[in-house]
């Protein structure tokens, strides 16, 4: 069966004559007349031999896109190494469990290096004796500050103020006798019995017992007033400050104590149990490029906080995959998924996307114009033959439009802002303006356009110039990409409902017969 389609302009078709018409008189002369010319009853027809067309049809649309991840616990209880570094590149391991072995709570997983810790530890043990003892030397002196101070104001005090007391009594008794004394001198001198001499004598003796009983009178004054208020201060001071000196002993003896705590702490630490029942899976880490950075192993150096093992929880598991930048667009939280796990023969698991990251993942230098983003698809099925590390193929099913007409994406023609479909209709070609929807990189989603066994064509570019399409706006023939017919046509592979027109003369030829 052969297809005829009208010429695409009547330029042309003019020139289409005028070089048929030469051609047949060309075939006349070399033929001598002998033989005949078959000319068609459509002579102002072109036959298209090169038209790949496609029957449109409805069926079920469904975008996917199709990653591969590694399966994970959503759920992984990590165990770390607890032991303080210390400027210091880690500690070395000494003994490790098997990977890949169930465990149960207590159970051994891990023994650290502890050697320069016990030596830490006898260390410290001295320090603390040390300390102790010097929390006990400042008690004493504390204690004794205290009975000191209470000495002096009930003991050395009252003694002193009780001595000056008799020195003033007794100045007071002299300085009366000498009063009496004197009295009885100038009665004595007045009748001639006492020289002049004496009595300056016996009033130089009340003098002088009333200078010392002023002089006792003052030390029992400076005693009550400034010497025992400066002792007494003297004496606080010094149990403050013993006080305090006992209680910064303390206080060391304290963080002596809580390192030693510490440090007995680390050497626990250095035996790492299973805090749960679970499978142990050694936390290896790589580089950027893919190189091992470190590796579970007895004498590998652990540092501080370093991952060593991993417990994942097989009740809760993930898949976590990456996107490329020209999908990740279709991909949102809560679209269904499927996992098939690598290895698993018939195993076929549901899942959701749980979360799509909104920033790039870091790309080494060889995929450093490459941008992928990491989204988690967490399992909703389960398996007991699925463990975490395992790869798997996840699909998700971004859209799917049940009964929908579809088109290969080869046969849509962008036109400014329309897309167009040549349909080919009773051997004419026909721009059909269509609305698209929803694509898979395979097949667009016709909305509105057209209809059910239809065909268009696959090569959309080859019939430019036998379809009337609407004029652009000066501003999109600017980006319009000019078409010629002698272009190269690639021709797409077929597909299911796709044709090809048959293989004929083209237009203009004479069709010999014997």
């Amino acid at each position: 069966m052969s297809f005829r389609a009208p010429q695409p302009r009547a330029s042309r078709r003019g020139v289409g004559r005028l070089a048929a018409v030469s051609l047949i008189a060309l075939l006349l002369i070399a033929a001598g007349g002998s033989g005949y010319l078959w000319w068609g009853a459509e002579s102002d027809e072109t036959l298209v031999s090169d038209a790949i067309l496609h029957t449109v049809s409805r069926s079920d649309f469904v975008h996917q896109i199709t990653e591969r991840g590694e399966i994970l616990s959503s759920a992984v209880t990590d165990i770390r190494s607890e032991v303080k570094s210390k400027n210091s590149p880690g500690l070395a391991i000494l003994r490790v469990v098997e990977e890949g072995i169930q465990v149960k709570a207590g159970d051994f997983l891990v023994q650290l290096d502890s050697s320069a810790l016990e030596e830490e530890l006898t260390t410290q043990r001295i320090a603390v004796n040390t300390s102790e003892a010097f929390v006990v030397e400042a008690r004493n002196v504390y204690e004794t500050a205290l009975i000191a101070q209470k000495e002096y104001v009930e003991g050395t005090y009252l003694q002193e103020r009780q001595t000056i007391e008799s020195e003033i009594f007794v100045a007071e008794e002299n300085l009366n006798r000498a009063k009496e004394y004197y009295e009885y001198s100038k009665k004595m001198a007045s009748k001639g019995y006492v020289n002049e001499l004496q009595l300056q004598a016996d009033k130089f003796a009340v003098e002088k017992s009333s200078k010392e009983l002023e002089a006792a009178q003052t030390k029992l004054r400076v005693l009550d007033e400034f010497t025992k208020a400066k002792t007494v201060k003297q004496f606080e001071s010094d149990v403050v400050i013993a006080e305090a000196k006992w209680e910064a002993e303390k206080n060391s003896l304290a963080l002596e104590q809580q390192k030693l705590h510490e440090i007995e702490q680390q050497i626990a630490n250095c035996t790492i149990v299973a805090p749960r029942d679970g499978t142990v899976k050694y936390a290896h880490e790589n580089d950027r490029r893919g190189e091992s950075d470190f590796i579970v192993e007895e004498g590998a150096m652990v540092r501080e906080r370093q991952t060593i093992l991993k417990m994942p929880d097989p009740a809760s598991m993930q898949v976590e995959i990456t996107v490329n930048e020209s999908l990740v667009q279709y991909v949102r939280q809560g679209m269904p998924a499927t996992i098939l796990p690598v290895g698993l023969e018939g195993v076929e698991l549901r899942g959701t996307v749980a979360s799509v990251s909104q920033y790039a993942e870091p790309s080494g230098w060889r995929k450093a114009n490459v941008k992928e983003y990491k989204a988690t698809v967490k399992l909703t099925d389960t398996s007991p033959q699925v463990r975490a590390g395992m790869t798997a193929s996840v699909s998700i099913q971004c859209a799917r439009v049940p009964a929908a007409i579809q088109v290969p994406v080869q046969s849509v023609y962008a036109h400014g802002q329309q897309f167009y479909c040549f349909v080919f209709d009773r051997n004419n070609w026909v721009a059909k303006q269509v609305e698209c929807g929803p694509t898979n990189d395979r097949f667009f989603v016709v909305k509105k356009g057209l209809e059910e066994s239809e065909r268009v064509a696959l090569n959309p570019r080859r019939f430019l110039d036998f379809v009337n399409l609407p004029d652009l706006p000066p501003e999109e023939q600017q980006r319009a990409v000019p078409q010629h017919r002698s272009e190269e046509v690639a021709v797409a592979p077929k597909q299911e409902g796709q044709e090809q027109l048959a293989k004929q003369p083209e237009a203009g030829k004479p069709k010999s017969g014997g």
